[in-house]
């Protein structure tokens, strides 16, 4: 991945996650400026920082790098984007709390009539 395709991303999930530039500058110590051009692809983003921004941006780091014109898929749930990114989280949650959250994503298909 190249550091304009990173950079659209970062955009994209900064926008998706209701956060401005001000705020996400705010919250990784930086001037507004270093966002704005990390975000045009003109700046570098090393490894500490794309961790923070996933971290911010409520993303797992994988999907900054996630082809999403590839249509060689390892998982059925990879192409969705917002399925992936769940079953990734999901994967991420402590143990003790992934048996929960599946019983209610089930009580929440059941009780909506969504599945029998």
């Amino acid at each position: 991945m190249n550091r304009k395709e990173l950079s659209k991303k970062l955009k994209r999930a900064r926008i998706e996650s209701g956060l401005k530039q001000e705020q996400i500058a705010q919250l990784m110590n930086l001037p507004v400026s270093g966002i704005s051009v990390i975000e045009k692809g003109t700046r570098k983003v090393d490894v500490i920082e794309l961790i923070k921004f996933a971290e911010f941006y409520s993303k797992p780091v994988e999907w900054f790098f996630r082809d999403e014109s590839n249509t060689n898929y390892r998982r059925w749930y990879d192409k969705d984007a917002k399925l992936a990114e769940a079953f990734d989280l999901l994967q991420k949650a402590p143990v003790k709390y992934r048996k929960s959250c599946a019983c209610a994503i089930i009580g929440f298909l059941k009780e909506s009539g969504l599945i029998k």
